[in-house]
C-alpha cells in the first residue's frame, strides 16, 4: 500500500510541476505571440497609438527635450558667402575657433610646462571680456591649467620628502584666444609664464592645490619649504601655504589616526611635520566632490575659471534615475538611465579646496529631495558670485546625451514614429585619420533673430545612413537664456552639405590635395583639426552656412604641431590659405580686408625675438644669400678667362 500511495504521490508532483511549466509556457510564451499575430499585427499602429504616444511624452519629459525650441532655418544652397554676409557676422567670424584641444595641449606642453614634473592634463574652452589695446569685447578662449605631476620627478628625486612635503602644488594657467596665431603657427597667449602675466587677464592667486591630477594627499606648512615655482631662468621660488584647506596635524593622535588612514608611517616619524602643519587629501576634484555628494552623477570635463585673481574649478554635476515612468533608457557608460537633470553646479577653489554646491535646476524633484535631507549642503544659483557666474556653460555631456535621444524624438506624431520616416543621426568628421563621431561644440555667435553675441554650443544632425545636414541644435549659456535649446531645421527637399560631405569636398580639391601630397609625407605629418558649422544671418534675414577647419602641421615623432593654414567652404568652393583674413577674402572674392583683426606681434612666443633681432637676423640671411650671389660671380668670371686665356685681349 505504501509503495502503490507513494507511487502515486510522485506522479501527481510530476504532473503538477509538469502543468506549472505548461502553464508558464502557454501564457508567458505562446498567448502573448498569438495576441500579437492575431490581434496587434494586422492593426498594428492604432493598438499601439496610446503607448507610443505616452513612450514620446514621457521621454521628451524625463531628458528635458520638450524644453527644445523648434525653429526653421531656411537659406538658399545655392549661394555663395557674400562679403556682406561676413560683414554682418564679423564678431562670430573674428572668433572663430581655429585651435582644436589636441593639438593645443601638445604645444602647451612643449613650450609651456617649463619642468618636467608639470604638465597639463586637459584643456577647457570658455568666453572672456577682456580689454586688449584699449577695445574691449567677448573673446572666446582656450585654457590650460599647469599642474604637478610628481611622477615625473627625476628618479632620485622620488623621496617621500620631496612627493609629500616640497612639491605640493601646480602653478598657474594658461589662456589664449582661439583664432590668433603667430606666424610660426603657435599660440598667442592673454596668460602665460611662471610667474603669470597680469596684463589682460590678473591671476594673483596661481597656485593649483587642488586640480585633476592632485597626488592624493600632501603636507603643506611643515619644516620643508614648498617650492612654488620653477622659473626659466634663475632660483626656485618657495612659499608656505597661507590657506584653510586641510587639516592640522596639532597632536599625536591626529598623527596615529592618518598614518593609519593612508598606510603611511612617515606621517607619524618624520621630524619635518610640526604642530601647524596641515594634510590635504582628496585633492582630485572629481573625487573630492563625489566623497561630498555620492548621490550625484558628475560631467567628465570640470573646467578652469580665472576670477578676482584666482582659479576655481566648475564641476557640472547630474541627479539621474532609471525608474522614471515610459521613458526610453539611454546607456550612460553602462548604466541605464532615464531621466536626467543638470540640478547642481560644484565650484571649487584649488587654493583651499573649500566646494560650494548651487542648485540650476530648482524644479527638479530629486534635487528638491537632496535640499531637504541636506539643508545646509546647497545653495541658490542666484548666491553664485557674478564673476564665476559668468562662466557657467551648458554641459558637453548633457548635450550628448539630449542630442542622442532627440534623433528619434524630434519627431512627436505617433504614426511618424512608428514609420521613423525622419529619423536622424549625429554626422561624422575627419579627425586623426580617421572618421568619427562629431562632438557639440561652442561658438561666440549671434544666433538668428539675436542682436548680441553669446556663447553657444552647437551640434548639427543628418538623416539616418546619410551624410547631408538637416538641423542643428543649439544651447545657450549666458545671462537669462542659460540652459535655452533651439533646433533649426532646414527645408526639407533641399540638400545641405553635412560634415563629412564638405570632408570629402575638402579632400578633393585639387590645389589643397596638391599641398597634402606634397607637404604632408616623410618627415612631416598634417592634422585637421575640428571642422565647424558655423550659421550665419545678415540684416536682411539671409541666412547662410559657413564651414571652417584648422590644419597643423607636425614633425614625425615630436608632438610639436603648428598651425599652418585655414581651411574655410561654403556651398560652392572650398578654400585654403595661410590667415583667416586670406581665407575669407579669397572665399567672397574681395580684395579689401573684411576682418576687423589686430595685427600678429611681432615678437614670436617661442623665442621672445625683439624687433632688433629679427632685423638683425634678417640682415643676416640678406649678407649670406648677396654673399652667395658674389661667389657665383666670381667664378663665372675665373671661368672665362680660363675659357679665353692665349686669345687676343
Amino acid at each position: 500500500t505504501f509503495n502503490m500511495f507513494g507511487g502515486l504521490g510522485t506522479r501527481l508532483m510530476v504532473a503538477a510541476v509538469g502543468l506549472c511549466v505548461g502553464g508558464a509556457i502557454l501564457i508567458g510564451l505562446v498567448y502573448p505571440n498569438v495576441i500579437q499575430r492575431v490581434v496587434v499585427n494586422p492593426n498594428e499602429l492604432r493598438r499601439e497609438a496610446p503607448f507610443i504616444e505616452r513612450n514620446i511624452e514621457f521621454t521628451r519629459a524625463a531628458f528635458a527635450l520638450d524644453r527644445i525650441e523648434a525653429k526653421d532655418y531656411p537659406l538658399a544652397t545655392d549661394e555663395a558667402i557674400s562679403a556682406e554676409m561676413i560683414e554682418a557676422n564679423q564678431e562670430t567670424v573674428n572668433d572663430v575657433r581655429l585651435w582644436d584641444h589636441r593639438p593645443f595641449r601638445s604645444i602647451l606642453n612643449q613650450i609651456q610646462f617649463f619642468r618636467l614634473y608639470y604638465t597639463f592634463p586637459n584643456v577647457d574652452v570658455d568666453r572672456y571680456v577682456v580689454n586688449q589695446d584699449g577695445e574691449t569685447r567677448l573673446r572666446q578662449v582656450m585654457l590650460g591649467t599647469r599642474e604637478l605631476d610628481s611622477a615625473n620627478l627625476p628618479e632620485e628625486a622620488q623621496s617621500w620628502i620631496n612627493r609629500k612635503l616640497q612639491f605640493t602644488h601646480g602653478y598657474g594657467a594658461v589662456v589664449s584666444p582661439v583664432t590668433e596665431f603667430t606666424q610660426e603657427g603657435s599660440p598667442i597667449f592673454f596668460v602665460k609664464d611662471m610667474p603669470p602675466t597680469q596684463d589682460i587677464i590678473p591671476l594673483e592667486r596661481p597656485e593649483v592645490y587642488y586640480g585633476e591630477i592632485s597626488e592624493n594627499f600632501v603636507i603643506v606648512n611643515s619644516n620643508q619649504p614648498e617650492l612654488d615655482f620653477a622659473p626659466t631662468s634663475g632660483e626656485p621660488v618657495y612659499t608656505s601655504y597661507q590657506g584653510d584647506g586641510g587639516v592640522t596635524l596639532s597632536g599625536f593622535l591626529r598623527r596615529v589616526v592618518y598614518a593609519w588612514q593612508f598606510r603611511d608611517v612617515n606621517i607619524l616619524i618624520s621630524g619635518e611635520i610640526n604642530s601647524k602643519s596641515k594634510i590635504q587629501y582628496h585633492r582630485q576634484i572629481q573625487q573630492r566632490v563625489q566623497k561630498l555628494a555620492p548621490f550625484l552623477r558628475l560631467d567628465s570635463d570640470p573646467y578652469i575659471v580665472l576670477d578676482q585673481g584666482r582659479l576655481f574649478w566648475i564641476q557640472d554635476a547630474y541627479t539621474v534615475t532609471k525608474q522614471f515612468p515610459y521613458s526610453t533608457p539611454l546607456n550612460l557608460e553602462g548604466e541605464k538611465i532615464n531621466y536626467i537633470r543638470n540640478s547642481v553646479k560644484v565650484v571649487i577653489d584649488a587654493y583651499s579646496g573649500h566646494p560650494t554646491l548651487y542648485v540650476t535646476e530648482a524644479s527638479d524633484p530629486l534635487v528638491q529631495t537632496y535640499q531637504k535631507i541636506f539643508p545646509e549642503l546647497f545653495k541658490g544659483l542666484d548666491e553664485m558670485p557674478p564673476g564665476l557666474r559668468s562662466h557657467i556653460r551648458y554641459p558637453q555631456d548633457l548635450m550628448g546625451i539630449q542630442s542622442q535621444q532627440y534623433l528619434i524624438y524630434h519627431m512627436t506624431d505617433p504614426t511618424e514614429f512608428f514609420n521613423k520616416e525622419d529619423q536622424w543621426s549625429i554626422p561624422n568628421e575627419y579627425l586623426q585619420g580617421a572618421f568619427e563621431e562629431m562632438q557639440p561644440y561652442f561658438l561666440n555667435m549671434r544666433l538668428p533673430g539675436e542682436e548680441t553675441l553669446e556663447f553657444v554650443q552647437l551640434l548639427p544632425f543628418t538623416p539616418a545612413n546619410k551624410e547631408n545636414m538637416v538641423a542643428w541644435l543649439a544651447a545657450r549659456s549666458d545671462g537669462e537664456n542659460y540652459g535655452k535649446l533651439i533646433a533649426y531645421a532646414f527645408p526639407k527637399g533641399v540638400t545641405i552639405f553635412g560634415p563629412a560631405q564638405v570632408e570629402a569636398r575638402i579632400s578633393n580639391d585639387q590645389d589643397i590635395k596638391q599641398f597634402f601630397a606634397l607637404v604632408c609625407t616623410g618627415e612631416a605629418s598634417c592634422i585637421r583639426g575640428n571642422l565647424l558649422v558655423i550659421p550665419m544671418e545678415d540684416d536682411s534675414g539671409n541666412k547662410q552656412i559657413l564651414y571652417a577647419e584648422p590644419l597643423y602641421l607636425q614633425a614625425t615623432g615630436l608632438a610639436f604641431p603648428e598651425l599652418k593654414k585655414v581651411i574655410l567652404a561654403d556651398s560652392n568652393d572650398v578654400v585654403m590659405e595661410d590667415t583667416l583674413e586670406q581665407a575669407i577674402a579669397s572665399l567672397t572674392k574681395s580684395s579689401a580686408p573684411l576682418l576687423s583683426r589686430q595685427e600678429k606681434p611681432e615678437v614670436t612666443v617661442e623665442t621672445g625675438k625683439s624687433k632688433l633681432e629679427i632685423a638683425l637676423s634678417n640682415l643676416v640671411e640678406a649678407l649670406g644669400s648677396l654673399k652667395e650671389q658674389y661667389t657665383s660671380l666670381e667664378k663665372a668670371v675665373l671661368e672665362i678667362q680660363e675659357a679665353t686665356e692665349g686669345s687676343s685681349k
